[in-house]
């Protein structure tokens, strides 16, 4: 990214400081999108874009009308997954500020972990107050040395540091390679009471309601997990009980019945048998292919409210260690999350981590990483052939936000999911550079990860070959990874090459999508190839219609690129470095009534399938013209007008078109 692009960036985003998200979406929902210059076709394709393949059943899957979001669905009553109950406290509210208990300054010399940790341990020992906080630890301005994981072990405790730029906190680290900093409770979700069956033949992505054989002893509010196991039917009819040999003759190991996906959900309302679910599920339960139940968990040893905030950090160190080119560097990396609810990682600058910023493990959810880099990966990751590529982001959780983020290096994967992961999750407002001389790509990476958005997307390649995102079958990759991703969406995502395939039993979406298509992967949804859509950011704009929250300023003292900053995690519109902007390309067919989805004069989508979740709750997203109140996360009240594109805020108009990005065929 340019200093001038950062520049520019800057001054807008400072510009909105005092709106809240749902001002930003809503003015997201109208302006005109740059349409991207045409690509030379993949090799042995004589298109320069993949013609948009039909919509299963002709079906309008999303569209806009009069400022919102008006969802389709096929005949089963499978729609588009609501993403915005992704990261802490499912969007709801802003990242929380503690208040400093204890305060350390830098060393002259010396390892600082065990002084950290003693401090880290002290304000775990502090009550916890009406927030849920106890207290954060503040590291000076300086340089840190860190022999050892610097863990937070009890809910409210948050490590801060004086901001991740020039005059901020950074931690150095040495040892073996680790984690830098682990913010990890205790166990699982341990089961509690009798399961439940789920009755129905069908329940399609996006439903909120299910009937069991039995709702004894549910009640709302309770904690449950609603699982679907993935039994033989199943995955001989994904094609995963037979996986060719890998090219050398290696064999690949079919996939055999598991504990499937685990949602973990809250009951809102118990109506004899019929329970309703806080979040819409990402994946379909299909009686003929697996039994799913419910069943009421507790989960005594997960922490909450926990975050670290405000650091730059170098990995190099670890480079050193014995053995880590033999997959040492999986190991180096700056934060793990581990049976935690509701954590951040915030303003965050990650230097030559073989694994970047680190990993959402599968027992966190509702965890929330904003404004980070991981840079320097190709000085940290083996750079040769045959490889394992580590992640720069990784999710194997839940409910869980990685936002405004970048990625420097060359043999990674950029953004990833593991196996079974629960839905939903996003990545959203992140951009990657490829720096080195090898493959830098993204996307769901094994075995059935369902329910993430990729949503304004930018891969880069500075140096190193064309990146791509794929929401495909991997097939013989790995030992047998197989379908690797399902119900999953890319937004608007500019890239090197991609490829987007519709598993057996599931979809896969592409809107906005701009790159190279893989010859003979393009047999998912394909919508508005080559021209993005409007909105911006589908995440932002689903959590405006929720009424969510962005996340809230960082403590000061924080870094600058400019001379003020937006609130961290904000995603900031972004300037036109043209004239003129195309005209917006609409996000599928124009409102046309359907037999579940008509399109009302607010655009509000009515009478949805039984079962399907509703976004039409209105909250902030008026109409073109119309005045938004909003309220920033300091507390001070502005008045945003959207018309003709443009949002007025505080006074200073900000044309909203989207910028061209900078070409990446060059290299």
């Amino acid at each position: 990214m340019s200093h001038d692009r950062v520049g520019r960036r800057a001054a807008l985003r400072a510009a909105v400081a005092v709106s809240a998200l749902a001002g930003l979406a809503a003015a997201w929902a109208a302006p005109a999108a740059l349409a991207a210059a045409p690509r030379p076709a993949a090799p042995g394709s004589s298109a320069p874009d993949a013609p948009d393949a039909p919509a299963a059943g002709g079906t309008d899957w999303l569209h806009v009308a009069n400022g919102r979001l008006v969802y389709g669905h096929d005949a089963q009553g499978n729609r588009i997954p609501d993403f915005s109950y992704a990261g802490y406290r499912n969007g709801a509210q802003p990242l929380p500020t503690a208040k400093v208990a204890v305060t350390l300054d830098p060393a002259p010399s010396g390892d600082d972990a065990d002084r950290i940790q003693q401090a880290l341990d002290k304000v775990a020992a502090m009550p916890v107050g009406p927030d849920g906080l106890r207290g954060a630890v503040m590291l000076s301005a300086g340089t840190f040395r860190v022999g050892k994981a610097l863990r937070i072990k009890a809910s409210g405790v948050v490590l801060r540091g004086a901001g991740s730029g020039s005059g901020g906190t950074k931690l150095v680290a040495s040892g073996e390679p680790r984690p830098l900093v682990e913010l990890a409770g205790e166990g699982a979700p341990q089961k509690n009471g009798a399961e439940h069956a789920v009755t129905d033949d069908y329940v399609p992505v996006g439903a909120t309601t299910l009937t069991l054989d039995s709702a004894a002893g549910l009640k709302a509010g309770q904690q449950i997990v609603v699982q679907r196991p993935q039994e033989d039917a199943w995955i001989k009819a994904v094609g995963m009980d037979s996986i060719p040999p890998r090219p050398d003759g290696t064999p690949s190991k079919p996939w055999t019945p598991n504990d499937g996906l685990q949602f973990q959900r809250t009951v809102t309302a118990v109506d004899g048998n019929r329970v309703t679910l806080d979040i819409p599920l990402t994946n379909a339960l299909e009686k003929q292919y697996t039994h799913a139940k419910v069943w009421a968990y507790d989960f005594p040893g997960r922490i909450s409210q926990v975050g670290v905030e405000g650091f730059s950090a170098d990995g190099s160190a670890f480079t050193s260690a014995p053995g880590y080119d033999e997959h040492g560097y999986f190991a180096s990396r700056f934060v793990d999350f581990a049976a935690v609810q509701d954590a951040w990682a915030r303003d965050i600058a990650a230097d030559r981590f073989g694994a970047g910023v680190g990993s959402i493990g599968a027992t966190a959810s509702r965890v929330t990483v904003a404004d980070t880099s991981a840079t320097g990966m190709e000085h940290a990751v083996p750079q040769r052939a045959p490889f394992a590529q580590p992640g720069a982001y990784s999710i194997d959780g839940q409910q869980s936000l990685v936002v405004n983020c970048k990625v420097s290096g060359s043999n990674v994967h950029a953004w990833l999911t593991g196996a079974r992961v629960a839905g939903p999750n996003v990545f959203s407002h992140c951009t990657s550079d490829n720096t080195g001389g090898f493959r830098l790509d993204a996307g769901p990476h094994q075995r059935w990860a369902t329910g993430t958005l990729y949503d304004d997307i930018t891969m880069l390649h500075s140096r190193g070959p064309s990146d791509d995102l794929a929401l495909t079958n991997r097939a013989n990759a790995g030992s047998g990874q197989g379908w690797a991703g399902a119900n999953q969406v890319m937004w608007n995502a500019d890239v090197g090459y991609y490829g987007v395939e519709n598993p057996p039993t599931a979809h896969n979406w592409a809107f906005g999508t701009r790159g190279t298509p893989v010859e003979g992967r393009q047999t998912g949804v394909l919508v508005s190839t080559g021209t993005p859509v409007q909105p911006e950011s589908l995440y932002a704009q689903q959590l405006a219609e929720r009424g969510g929250a962005a996340p809230a300023p960082a403590p000061d003292p924080a870094p600058t690129s400019g001379p003020a900053t937006a609130p961290p995690g904000t995603p900031a519109p972004k300037p036109s470095t043209t004239a003129k902007a195309t005209a917006p390309a609409a996000v599928g067919p124009a409102p046309a009534a359907s037999p579940t989805g008509t399109a009302t004069a607010t655009g509000s989508a009515t009478a949805a399938p039984s079962g399907t979740h509703s976004s039409a709750a209105a909250a902030g997203a008026g109409p073109s013209g119309s005045s938004l109140a909003a309220t920033g996360s300091e507390g001070l009240s502005t008045m945003l007008t959207v018309a003709g594109g443009t949002m007025i805020a505080g006074g200073v108009a900000l044309g909203l078109a989207r910028e061209r990005r900078r070409g990446r065929h060059s290299g």
